[in-house]
This record gives structure tokens, C-alpha cells and sequence, in this order.
């Protein structure tokens, strides 16, 4: 008899959800987390409501501040304002995936921390695993290791998926600054050519960011252009230290199969992630409760494995669509921006993919078929964008 029935390697939102989702249903789960718990991630740490939803349970205990709307502007102007509340939630990572390692535990996983895994070899029915800990065997072996994943490596060694590059700055903020934006957050589509600008609040600092959908030779100057727009907002400057880290996102699957024998990739380390948004949490979930169902099924005897492949098939047509929304729309996001952000019936349509209400596919479809509707319509009224610190709350004008 193998020593686990499933052995999971990291700790991120997915590699938790598998783990908790299987433990509770009564297999013996062995959790690899290479650093220690709490650590320090690299993520804007915003929660969509269909990331909320998707979750096993409840993580209230760490959201550190509601979202109740959002601002969309350009170069700092003509912002659109979205209200929505109950949209999202904004989380640390070191505090969200310590929180749910531990419902993981509590539910009856065990976990290895500080202990990478270091190799696998297939093995009868299941996988040896070599740990720095050891060696321990298990039927399924869940890569959940991230987009540098060591699983996805020795699995598929010239597999090669599409990164996305992000930089990140955690800003310290005074009460006052925290207060002027409240419980919203801000988009900014000028801050950076084929991408934008984030402004998320947090407990007691700004997470600011940008995101870029594509490969370009500045790059490498992403650093100077953040400096450059957290220069430009009255509200990010003067408040001490800030801390800025690199990170890439992964925006499509690494292989056409993501199990192969007795091992599966979920999250980063198969590569799901939204390439229009650069959201990862979502995708990282929604492809471990996929996996834990297709392992629950395997370890019961009722399906194969590779019935996890059959149940991502709808979540790759959604990464698909998002790819192609994001070459077209960031071809010019001036140009998106004036004329589709700005008009009402668009903006709610990708609003619409936040909250969950409208998939990638739909998003995709109504932003060609609403073509028309952009050049005719009248644009919604601008609202001022508290990033000056002096715009008090009852002035804001909603879109």
C-alpha cells in the first residue's frame, strides 16, 4: 500500500483547494510546501466574487477589505466609475494561503513545510516522490507548484507555455489616503503601452501594480514606468518604504493533457490563467476542484484520471476567449478605452466576468457585436478619481 493516497506539492490556492477538498472526503493527503508558512507571495491579492464563490469555504477571517466598485481611467482621466458592491475582496497571500493550508490540516492532510519535492518516478499503479524529507509513495501526485513548477518540468520537459510579465509595489499609506479610496479600487489603461495600472487597497498599504499582455523590449523598464505612475499619484507618494517585485503569469496551458499516468497540474503549474485580466486565483481553484473531483473518482475505482482533461475543456474554450479578447483590445487600449469602456452596456459586459455572470466566450462575443453600439452611444459620465487623496466619497459620479 502507497504511504498516501495523494500527495500534493505546494501550498498556493490550488494545491490547498485539492488538498482540503480531498481530505475531507477521507484520503490520506501529504501536502509539500517548499518554504515555510506564512510566506511572502507575489499577487495583487484580489478576489473576484466567482473566485469567493468558487472556494471551499469561507476566508473572511483574511480579507482585509471589501470591494465595492472600481475606477477605470485613462492617464489618470476620464475615468469610468463601476459601482458593484460585493464584486471581490482583497487579501495578502502570505496570510490567504497560510489560512487555507491550515483548513486543509484541520480537515486531515498532512503537511511537510519547508520540503520541496526534488523527483518523481512513476512506479506501479502510483508515483515514488523524493522530498527533502524523503522519499514517500502515493497514487496521485498533484502538481500545484507554480509557474515554475518542478512537476511540470519532469513531466513535460519541453513544454512551453505563454508568460505574461507584472510588476508589483506594496506602498505604505497613511489612514487619510487609505480612506479617500475606500473600498474601490483603480484601473489605469495609460500607465502602460498593452496593459494596465492597478491600485488595490489593503489593510494598511496600496498594492500597486501594472499588467502587460505582451512580449516587448521595454519590459525590463516595467520597474521605471511603475515608478513612474506611482510618482504621478498624490496619494502613493510620501509614504516610506516601497517594495516592489517581479512576477510573470502564465495565460495558457502548458500541454494538451493535464494529467498523464498518475500526475495532474492545476493553477500556475498547468499554466490557466486569465490573459485579459491577469487573474489567477480563479483559475487556479476552479482547475483544483476539477482535479480533486477526477482523484475522488479514481481513488473510488469509477473513472480514469484522464476524466480531469474531459472536465477542462470548457475552461480552456474561456482561456481561449480571454486571449483573444486581450490581443484585440490591447492593440490600442486608448482607443478601447474611449470607445468601449466609456459606453455603459461594454463596460458591464466585463464587469460581467469578475462577478462571474458572463464568461470570457460571452465577453468575447458581445465585445464584437457591440461594435456598432461604441461609435453611436454616448459615453458615461466622467468621475474623479480619488489617486490626488482629496476627492470625498459623496462626489464620486457612477457610470
Amino acid at each position: 500500500m502507497p504511504d498516501f493516497d495523494v500527495v500534493v506539492a505546494g501550498c498556493g490556492p490550488a494545491g490547498n483547494t485539492v488538498a482540503y477538498r480531498l481530505a475531507t472526503a477521507g484520503a490520506r493527503v501529504l501536502m509539500l510546501e517548499r518554504e515555510r508558512l506564512p510566506r511572502h507571495k507575489v499577487c495583487g491579492g484580489g478576489l473576484s466574487r466567482k473566485t469567493l464563490e468558487e472556494l471551499p469555504f469561507s476566508v473572511a477571517p483574511v480579507v482585509e477589505r471589501e470591494v465595492a466598485g472600481a475606477f477605470i481611467a485613462y492617464g489618470g482621466a476620464e475615468a469610468v466609475y463601476c459601482a458593484q458592491p460585493g464584486i471581490g475582496a482583497m487579501v495578502q497571500r502570505h496570510a490567504f494561503d497560510a489560512y487555507m493550508a491550515g483548513r486543509a490540516v484541520a480537515a486531515g492532510a498532512a503537511l511537510w513545510e519547508g520540503c520541496a519535492l526534488e523527483g518523481f518516478e512513476f512506479r506501479g499503479a502510483g508515483v515514488a516522490i523524493t522530498t527533502a524529507k524523503g522519499s514517500v509513495t502515493a497514487r496521485v501526485l498533484v502538481g500545484a507548484d507554480g509557474v515554475n513548477s518542478q512537476v511540470r518540468r519532469r513531466l513535460y520537459p519541453d513544454a512551453r507555455t505563454m508568460l505574461v510579465p507584472a510588476i508589483e509595489a506594496l506602498v505604505a499609506a497613511s489612514a487619510r489616503s487609505l480612506a479617500a479610496l475606500g473600498e474601490r479600487c483603480v484601473f489605469d489603461l495609460g500607465a502602460i503601452p498593452a496593459g494596465y495600472a492597478w491600485v488595490f487597497p489593503k489593510g494598511d498599504h496600496f498594492n500597486v501594480g501594472l499588467y502587460r499582455f505582451a512580449k516587448r523590449r521595454d519590459n525590463l523598464a516595467m520597474r521605471a514606468l511603475l515608478e513612474r505612475f506611482v510618482a504621478s499619484c498624490p496619494i502613493l507618494r510620501g509614504h516610506g518604504e516601497v517594495r516592489v517585485k517581479a512576477l510573470v503569469i502564465p495565460v495558457r496551458p502548458v500541454a494538451a493533457r493535464l494529467a498523464r499516468d498518475n500526475v495532474l497540474l492545476v493553477g500556475d503549474a498547468a499554466g490557466v490563467g486569465d490573459a485579459f485580466y491577469g487573474e489567477g486565483i480563479y483559475y487556479a481553484v476552479r482547475s483544483a476542484n476539477l482535479a480533486a473531483r477526477a482523484i475522488a473518482g479514481y481513488l473510488g475505482g469509477s473513472a480514469p484520471l484522464a476524466a480531469y482533461d474531459t472536465t477542462m475543456r470548457d475552461l480552456r474554450r474561456q482561456l481561449f476567449a480571454a486571449r483573444l479578447t486581450a490581443r484585440l483590445f490591447y492593440l490600442s487600449p486608448r482607443l478601447a478605452f474611449r470607445h468601449a469602456v466609456r459606453k455603459p452596456a461594454v463596460n458591464r459586459l466585463f464587469a460581467g466576468v469578475i462577478g462571474g455572470g458572463v464568461t470570457p466566450t460571452r465577453c468575447l462575443a458581445g465585445f464584437l457585436l457591440l461594435a456598432p453600439y461604441w461609435l453611436l452611444s454616448r459615453s458615461a459620465r466622467p468621475a474623479a478619481v480619488p489617486l490626488g487623496g482629496d476627492a470625498p466619497l459623496d462626489e464620486v459620479a457612477e457610470g
